[in-house]
């Protein structure tokens, strides 16, 4: 049968419909509230056509994200008298059809055939296939084993990577790309998001989508697509996740080392939820929720040995087969929150926006030189710096006199004289970060500076460095006002920008900005360039490059 079937309209009948996805329980929002690592949320709902409605684990079983045995946590989804458990996670630097090479190896996928059903990605040279998941229970006679039929597609700079569980039957597609079923609602959702027309994606008197036209967007917008299993067995003639058997599982971190830039995770269907929560040891998110990642160095290209390398956001959305009982723009407003932009950043100054380091550091020396003490290296003061130039001149100092005010202020006051004439000797912009201010400003995005250097410092900075930058508010240590981590900065500038907090976001190098936007009530986004190390900003997202940043705050 021929991948290219546009005649066909498949119905729905009976035990051969469209999967049912399973529904919200009690109060679970579809609106990117957060889930925290840890909890687990309750099975959803189960209808009779219900599609991968997995129950989850129970009491203490723990959700790992290494191997799952058989009769282990996370539990294989329901699937009837012949139900079979989901297939054993893959492990490190697996390829991305579950079977195990060195690392740093991608295995390229192999075409075999415009209409070819098994094009998944295979291994090179001579790593074997895959281990054979063995079927628990009786099952339903009659299941083929089925190779992936497409490609992964990982456009370059992909930063928003969509895997489902597996796609339909051959003649149920009306394109040979993902969601390529004519009655799946995907590509209306992104429709409607993007030009406002739910249509936009469909070839006009025809019930099939443009595939080259949603190449094209996806490309352009960073849109790379594929599920978590490479290989499968249909226990029963339909598409219903619930009656999938996992046979190889996707390595899916050997999909995100393919994407370097890629910074979120959106699964769309509850089996495909289930096992990226159990590869990645995190909790399973209730419909329009989302969780935190963090990579460890093993599982991406950059590295910085004893702390984690990458972050990546975990959102499960509602299903977009008609099947699920939410109406389409419901779907849609759902979905938004994954390409919608911040209205305002909040930058931290130093260690983020500037290299300031050398100039405070040589401030500092020069006040203690002065008084006959022992200087320090710019490799203590990187640890010293970001809690404001007092706190920074008494850590400089021998511990007897830390609590010596009249010293310290002595000592406080030759240190500014000593600055305020050198402060931008060595003192430079990270590069990069003057063009993406300037892009960001094009674009509309409000910006300020939340900043704990003393406020004169920090207005000359940025007007020296990015005068043609407009910010909403310029906010360094002012008297009377407290320091980060206390929220009042942060309220300050929503209040100067008009901007709610879900529409903020810091962006800081160090565990001081994370906290004052946890305060704040704010996303937080950490940079790895700065003054703190990797292992210092653990649990939080963290980029590496200003190309990194610019995906993070471009969608």
């Amino acid at each position: 049968m021929k991948a290219h079937l546009s005649s066909i309209s498949p119905k729905r009948k009976g035990k051969d419909a469209e999967s049912v996805a399973a529904q919200p329980q009690g109060n679970a929002p579809v609106d990117g509230t957060h889930v925290r690592q840890g909890t687990a949320p309750k099975a959803e709902p189960q209808g009779k056509d219900a599609e991968s409605v997995a129950a989850q684990p129970q009491g203490n079983a723990p959700v790992d994200g290494t191997h799952v045995r058989h009769g282990t946590s996370p539990k294989a989804e329901p699937q009837g008298k012949g139900a079979e458990s989901v297939a054993a996670q893959p492990q490190g630097n697996a390829p991305v059809d579950g079977t195990h090479v060195r690392q740093g190896t991608a295995p390229k996928a192999e075409p075999q055939g415009k209409d070819a059903e098994s094009v998944a990605a295979r291994p090179q040279g001579n790593a074997p296939v895959g281990r054979t998941h063995e079927p628990q229970g009786k099952g339903t006679p009659g299941g083929t084993p089925e190779r992936h039929p497409f490609e992964p597609f990982l456009p370059e700079g992909a930063r928003m990577l969509f895997l489902g569980s597996f796609p339909p039957q051959p003649h149920r597609w009306c394109m040979p790309f993902y969601y390529p079923n004519w009655i799946n609602d995907f590509w209306r959702i992104l429709g409607i998001i993007h030009f406002g027309d739910k249509d936009h994606f469909c070839i006009p008197g025809q019930k099939r989508f443009d595939e080259a036209a949603i190449r094209q967007f996806c490309t352009a917008r960073g849109l790379a697509f594929y599920d978590t299993a490479c290989e499968v067995k249909r226990l029963k003639d339909n598409a219903s996740d619930a009656f999938l058997e996992v046979i190889t599982p996707t390595d899916i971190p050997a999909l995100l080392r393919r994407i370097p830039l890629c910074h979120t995770i959106v699964t769309t269907g509850q089996k495909a939820t289930e096992i990226v929560a159990a590869t990645f040891n995190c909790a399973v998110p209730k419909p329009g929720c989302w969780t935190d990642i963090t990579l460890p160095g093993c599982w991406t290209d950059i590295a910085l040995p004893g702390g984690p390398e990458r972050s990546i956001r975990f959102w499960r959305m509602p299903s977009t087969s008609r099947a699920y009982p939410l109406p389409l723009q419901k779907k849609a407003d759902a979905y938004r929150r994954l390409f919608k932009p911040k209205k305002l950043i909040l930058w931290d100054l130093d260690g983020t926006l500037i290299d300031t380091l050398e100039d405070l550091g040589a401030a500092v020396n020069h006040a203690l030189e002065l008084r006959g003490l022992p200087l320090h290296s710019m490799q203590e003061y990187r640890k010293m710096v970001g809690h404001g130039v007092r706190n920074l001149v008494i850590q400089a100092l021998p511990s007897a006199l830390q609590a010596d005010d009249a010293f310290i202020d002595s000592a406080l006051k030759d240190f500014k004289s000593f600055y305020q004439s050198h402060i931008d000797v060595h003192t430079r912009p990270y590069d990069g970060m003057g063009e993406l201010l300037a892009e960001l400003q094009a674009k509309g995005v409000k910006m300020a500076v939340a900043s704990n250097k003393f406020q004169e410092g920090t207005e000359h900075l940025i007007k020296e460095f990015f005068p043609d930058i407009q910010f909403v508010a310029i906010l360094g240590n002012r008297p009377g006002y407290p320091l980060k981590p206390e929220p009042e900065i942060v309220q300050d500038v929503l209040e100067k920008a008009g901007i709610g907090p879900e529409d903020a976001i810091m962006v800081g190098d160090s565990p001081t900005d994370m906290r004052t936007a946890a305060n704040g009530g704010i996303d937080a986004l950490a940079v790895g360039w700065g003054y703190r190390t990797a292992v210092e900003l653990a649990g939080n997202r963290i980029v590496h490059t200003v190309e990194q940043l610019r995906g993070f705050l471009s969608e």
